[in-house]
């Protein structure tokens, strides 16, 4: 890193000879009384641009009344790569030469100013700003005169944002990632276990018949029951019976027959189950029946909007109807041709008992579910193993993911943080592949249209993501992460005061972001707050903004942290402008060398 001189001495030289009243030659001669000033000083990039506001000021009796003086800005790389860019060229005029420029009195004096920009270049971060001359008379007759340096250029602090998300996010070295929003997974309770199966009846009959006991449902749910009994990881609670009665028939008829179904139901299934051993039925609370209604129209509503029957909104427009069961059955039975299919289809299954068996499963380690979903997926229920993808080791967790949203498809929550482990791995095409997947179908879903944001903040398309972040804003996210995001772009915006604000958690571009809105206190506070850090570039933060507050020591302590776990900071800190009140000092001369 140079030191930043300008020099306001011996600025021209001419570069031709001339003779007699040539009102170049005074020009050329009195040169070093013109006084430049540029701001800022040094260059500053903002926004990906790098802009120049210069005044001239040229003293009384300097300006030839017949020349013109044309001035070129130039840019050119302190590399000696021979690299440079211009920025817009400059005219300025004496009072008779006949032109539509700015004209500069001959007697008075006067100035100039101008602005311009110019899109950032790294190949121009250590450079030099110089004005470039060239003088002529209305006649013809002219001269080169050589450069003058204006300022040095060009400090860069503001591209610290993308190594900042890499910081905030905890990501590895060399992603440059917003924040994305992973729906958070919490550890399942164990969860009651139920198994069920039915015994049906005839027509205002109440005893069991034989060949329902050798049902498949039945073997298969005493086969469970005798499997649980004996494994150490369920807990059985209970068996529960619940008897119904279909809505025909005399009430007093079926508050009966629910009741001799229910009671015959245990004595049968008890008695099935003794045949296996099952220590537990002997607890006569095991085994229990349930209050039920005494006529099933609940049961009776579904079997019938689930049926395919004709003429089924009628029926159900009498349910709607009518509240009283004997005004009801009266109704349906009027309708003859519409009574004969429920007779049939649909009142025979509402005879019945339903048999619950309920367990409750032992609570899984976080390392069996980790090694479960990796290995036997199928043993863990829908929470388990959304939450063992959660917490799967970062090598292993996007196949985890995979495996969830393979077992279960239609819930978005899986796409959703499956494509967040895909945007950190660097898979920004399958993540967004995937967060398009949730909004189809969850159309406004914050969580995923901040996450599209991200990606499109990840391509540079600011426009694009300033958009999908008000979408889930304007959809109710709440999230810390769309916040950070969009001061983020503010910060690409050089909106920095606006992005303070966005920052709702300590972090490191909310230091970034303070620092370059001239609160470089705060942003001190700021960093301090945060502790350590795995980062070189938390500690070159430090650095610069150690700088800013004149903390020599504070400057060579923390670039010497950054470069230890960096290397690549050294290079980067001998051409940051921010640390060129420092340059003459041996110590920091040390570090960066």
């Amino acid at each position: 890193m140079k030191k930043s001189i300008i020099i306001l001495s011996s600025l021209f030289i001419a570069a031709a000879i001339f003779t007699g009243c040539n009102p170049l030659t005074k020009m050329v001669k009195k040169a070093g009384e013109v006084d430049y000033k540029t701001t800022p000083n040094p260059l500053e990039m903002h926004a990906g641009k790098v802009p120049i506001d210069v005044k001239v000021t040229f003293p009384a009796k300097y300006f030839g009344k017949t020349v013109s003086l044309v001035i070129t800005p130039e840019l050119t790389a302190d590399n000696n790569s021979s690299k440079s860019v211009s920025f817009k060229t400059q005219t300025v005029i004496g009072e008779k030469f006949e032109d539509n420029y700015q004209v500069i009195s001959y007697k008075e004096g006067g100035s100039f100013s101008f602005k311009d920009t110019i899109a950032y270049d790294s190949k121009f971060r250590a450079s030099d700003l110089k004005l470039n001359f060239q003088i002529s008379t209305q006649k013809g007759k002219s001269a080169n005169i050589t450069e003058v340096k204006l300022c040095d250029g060009i400090v860069t602090t503001p591209e610290l944002v993308d190594g900042g998300m890499t910081i905030d996010g905890g990501l590895k070295r060399g992603t440059v990632l917003g924040q994305t929003v992973e729906v958070p997974v919490v550890k399942p309770e164990v969860r009651l276990e139920v198994e069920s199966a039915k015994l049906f009846f005839d027509l205002q009959k109440s005893d069991i018949k034989k060949n329902e006991l050798k049902k498949e449902d039945i073997t298969n749910l005493k086969t469970s029951i005798k499997d649980a009994s004996v494994n150490p990881d369920k807990e059985l609670k209970s068996i529960k019976i619940a008897s119904y009665a279909s809505p025909d028939g005399p009430q007093d008829l079926n508050e009966k027959l629910v009741g001799d179904r229910g009671e015959n139901s245990k004595s049968a299934f008890v008695k099935e189950l003794s045949k296996e051993e099952i220590e537990q039925i002997e607890n006569k609370e095991f085994v229990m029946t349930e209050t039920t209604p005494v006529e099933d129209w609940e049961g009776f509503k579904k079997a019938v909007e689930s049926s395919t029957m004709e003429d089924k909104e009628l029926v159900l427009r009498v349910l709607s109807m009518y509240s009283d069961p004997d005004t009801r059955e009266a109704e349906i039975k009027k309708l003859a041709a519409v009574y004969d299919n429920l007779r049939k289809d649909i009142l025979p299954l509402l005879r019945r008992s339903e048999i619950k068996f309920e367990y409750q499963g032992r609570a899984k380690s976080d390392s069996e579910l980790k090694s479960l979903i990796a290995s036997n997926a199928g043993d863990l229920h829908q929470e388990e193993m959304l939450y063992a993808a959660s917490i799967s080791d970062n090598a292993v967790k996007e196949d985890a993911y995979k495996t969830y949203t393979t077992n279960y498809p239609e819930d978005w929550k899986g796409w959703n943080n499956l494509a967040c482990v895909q945007a950190k791995n660097g898979k920004l095409s399958d993540a967004k592949t995937n967060f398009e997947k949730v909004l189809a179908t969850n159309g406004d879903n914050p969580a995923a249209l901040n996450n599209l944001g991200v990606l499109a903040l990840a391509d540079g398309d600011f426009d694009a993501a300033w958009d999908f972040f008000e979408r889930a804003e304007n959809a109710g996210c709440k999230s810390p992460s769309l916040k950070y995001n969009q001061g983020v772009i503010l910060i690409k915006r050089a909106q920095y005061g606006e992005a303070v604000d966005h920052f709702i958690n300590n972090s490191f571009n909310k230091a970034l972001a303070q620092t370059l809105a001239g609160d470089n206190e705060s942003a001190v506070n700021t960093l301090n707050n945060l502790g350590s850090s795995e980062y070189g570039l938390f500690y070159y933060l430090k650095a610069v903004t150690a700088a800013k507050a004149k903390k020599v020591d504070d400057v060579i302590e923390n670039l010497r942290i950054a470069i230890s776990k960096e290397s690549s900071l050294k290079a980067y800190a001998k051409d940051d402008l921010e640390f060129r009140n420092f340059i003459d000092n041996s110590a920091f001369r040390g570090v960066i060398e």
